[in-house]
């Protein structure tokens, strides 16, 4: 039996003898002092307790063998580790390592697989919030989603939230009662107007939305401007100022002048005044404050009034002269004039309807239309005419109108016309009023485009320059034409002849110097200040053709102003 007496146990190593215990009790005791342990007279030890230099005498040759002796001054020694032994308990060792690491790294596993799921909820809801925020920042501020967090609790409003509530108190104060009732993250009304009455509205230039327009980020291109002028009728009383407990002048009427752009849409008003007109003097220095905060004016629109129309001659614009005039602060730089297109629309409509149009030795009349409108009206003709005896009459009313005379000289009366003479049926002029109103809607297709991309006609100018510039010939070349016994030119002729000239230059103007290639026509309009006025019209109770006091005209303009542009107190 392979039993170490000092290993105590079974030695089953392949290789490993075992040598007996002395017998004499001397001898034995040194080998038990060398183990230090205690060994049976009869025990044995296994040979790895000895070196190799304890033996003697073992060959392994064919002619001799010789078993190997133990000298006789040989002591045994306490290995660290017998082989066997070390071997079966480092691997007990590793394995238990193994194990306890799998089964850590098992935990650690499923730890990091929850921890990263929970991450990925985490992660998925603060993108929803985000989300979420960012689309209540579309239509709240700061301060109101502040509000909504908190669960309705108030703050403190800063100047760009009452600048928004004074934009929606401004369109709708009812309506924004009412939401401040539900519980909108909206200032009180007496907030507001706390915040109105510290707000100083003079009349002349604003400066307060000059100094508002300089802090404004945009490129060059992006703040060239027209320039537009028009005047309102006040209502004919006198007005009590009650922060400064005085009477008020009596005002018939107030000059307004508003800046947009001629690239990027925007649109600020620049200066009132009240019973004064439009002069050089105080165009030029309009004009000048934009330049000095860098906007270039490169047009300025008004309508043929006659006061305009002495501006006009004042600074040498006339339809056979010039169609623009130099800039106050460089005379390099250009800036163009025009003529209202909505204006131009009803003076050559109401002209035809009164008295008619003298075009290339041709009477143009209404009676025109009234025969083409009897015509389709029979039951024997799929001639459909869109439209009606409203679009012939002249009155105060339909005089303000430009509906009407758009739909008037369009295309598709034009074709009416024209059909009903290709039956034979009898129409005075046909074809030479057909070929009119086609050109006049070409004409205003060009003068009225918004979008780049557009069919026909109506896209922005420089699109299809070749075919816009012939539109613009063929009715320059008809505006020449003598329409009155006297020779001299109607309103509207002039006002066209202006604009076709200021368009065809400011549109060569614009590329050669600011590399602009196209042009939105329907900006050379007063569009934006009619708006306003419309605006102004509407705090009276009377209907749309109310006209304000000069107290209320300071007011609605007080909260235009805020309620349109950032304020950066």
């Amino acid at each position: 039996m392979s039993f170490c007496q000092f290993c105590c146990e079974v030695v089953k190593t392949e290789g490993v003898l075992f040598i007996c215990v002395p017998k004499e009790d001397g001898k034995r005791k040194l080998w038990e002092k060398s183990l230090e342990c205690s060994l049976a007279p009869n025990g044995r030890i296994c040979d790895t307790h000895f070196k190799a230099s304890d033996f003697y005498g073992e060959t392994k040759t064919k002619t001799e063998r010789k078993r190997r002796r133990l000298l006789p001054n040989a002591l045994p020694r306490q290995p660290n580790l017998k082989p066997g032994y070390s071997n079966a308990n480092t691997q007990t060792e590793e394995k238990v390592i193994n194990r306890t690491t799998l089964m850590g790294n098992e935990i650690m596993r499923k730890k990091i697989s929850s921890m990263e799921k929970e991450m990925h909820s985490l992660r998925q809801q603060l993108e929803q919030y985000q989300t979420l925020e960012k689309s209540l920042g579309n239509i709240f501020t700061e301060t109101q989603i502040k509000i909504l967090k908190s669960g309705g609790k108030r703050s403190t409003f800063n100047a760009t939230d009452m600048s928004a509530a004074i934009c929606l108190h401004s369109v709708g104060p009812r309506t924004y009662k009412h939401l401040y009732e539900k519980g909108f993250p909206l200032p009180s009304r007496a907030t507001i107007f706390r915040w109105l009455a510290d707000v100083k509205i003079n009349a002349g230039t604003l400066d307060v939305v000059l100094d508002l327009m300089e802090n404004e980020e945009m490129c060059l291109a992006d703040k060239l401007c027209v320039l537009s002028i028009d005047k309102i009728q006040l209502a004919a009383a006198f007005d009590i100022n009650g922060s400064e407990d005085a009477l008020n002048e009596r005002n018939n009427y107030v000059q307004l002048a508003t800046v947009r752009g001629l690239k990027k849409a925007w649109k600020q008003p620049v200066y009132f005044g009240f019973n004064t007109l439009m002069d050089v003097d105080s165009l030029n220095t309009i004009i000048m404050k934009l330049h000095k905060i860098n906007y270039p004016v490169v047009a300025v629109v008004s309508d043929l009034s006659p006061e305009n129309q002495s501006l006009w001659r004042e600074l040498g614009i006339s339809e056979t002269n010039k169609s623009w005039f130099s800039h106050p602060a460089d005379e390099q730089l250009k800036i163009f004039v025009f003529s209202d297109t909505t204006q131009l629309i009803k003076l050559i409509h109401n002209h035809y309807i009164d008295v008619g149009l003298d075009i290339n030795g041709h009477k143009l009349t209404k009676t025109t239309v009234q025969q083409t409108m009897r015509h389709c009206a029979r039951p024997d003709v799929s001639i459909k005419l869109r439209i009606n005896e409203n679009h012939l009459k002249v009155c105060s009313l339909t005089k303000q109108k430009d509906t009407l005379a758009t739909q008037l000289f369009s295309r598709t009366t034009a074709r009416s016309i024209r059909r009903c003479h290709e039956l034979g049926y009898a129409i005075n002029n046909a074809c030479e009023t057909a070929d009119f109103f086609e050109l006049f809607n070409d004409w205003f297709d060009v003068f009225n485009s918004n979008r780049l991309n557009f069919p026909d006609s109506s896209e922005a100018y420089g699109k299809q320059i070749e075919n816009q510039q012939c539109t613009l010939a063929r009715m320059s070349e008809i505006m020449r034409t003598e329409m009155t016994e006297s020779g001299d030119k109607l309103t509207f002729q002039m006002g066209i002849l202006i604009n076709n000239a200021s368009l065809d230059g400011l549109y060569e103007y614009l590329s050669e110097k600011y590399d602009m290639i196209h042009i939105l026509t329907s900006r050379l309009s007063q569009e934006n200040v009619e708006s306003f006025f419309g605006s102004m019209r509407s705090i009276g109770h009377g209907g749309q053709y109310d006209h304000p006091t000069p107290l209320q005209f300071r007011d609605k303009i007080r909260k235009y102003i805020e309620g349109m542009i950032k304020l950066d107190q």
